[in-house]
């Protein structure tokens, strides 16, 4: 476990999913915040086939203590068969926001 505040990146197909998943994570206390970044156009191959697509990116903002039941439960509710979820420790935060980010947080 962490004291340290961590950062999840995923990307969603749609905006709406996006929303709604950061707020169910948010309303179960899983993440404190999360912010939505412009549609960005993802390039990859999947099942052997080079693929292009506009996604939603998001960063979700938890405590390292709770990133790993986070990532689980983003991985299940996510659509996608094999998201990308990426997380992050942070070595250096502002104490005070760090203080609120830690009281958003189950513990």
């Amino acid at each position: 476990m962490s004291d340290k505040p961590a950062l999840i990146y995923t990307t969603f197909g749609s905006s709406a999913e996006a929303k709604q998943l950061a707020r169910t994570l948010i309303e179960e206390k899983l993440i404190a915040c999360a912010n939505h970044l412009a549609p960005a156009v993802s390039q990859y191959v999947w099942e052997d086939e080079l693929c292009e697509d506009e996604e939603y990116p998001v960063l979700l903002k938890t405590m390292g203590s709770q990133a790993a039941v986070a990532m689980a439960r983003l991985k299940t509710l996510h659509s996608y068969d094999t998201p990308a979820i990426l997380c992050w420790f942070v070595d250096e935060s502002d104490p005070d926001y760090t203080k609120w980010l830690s009281g958003q947080v189950a513990e």
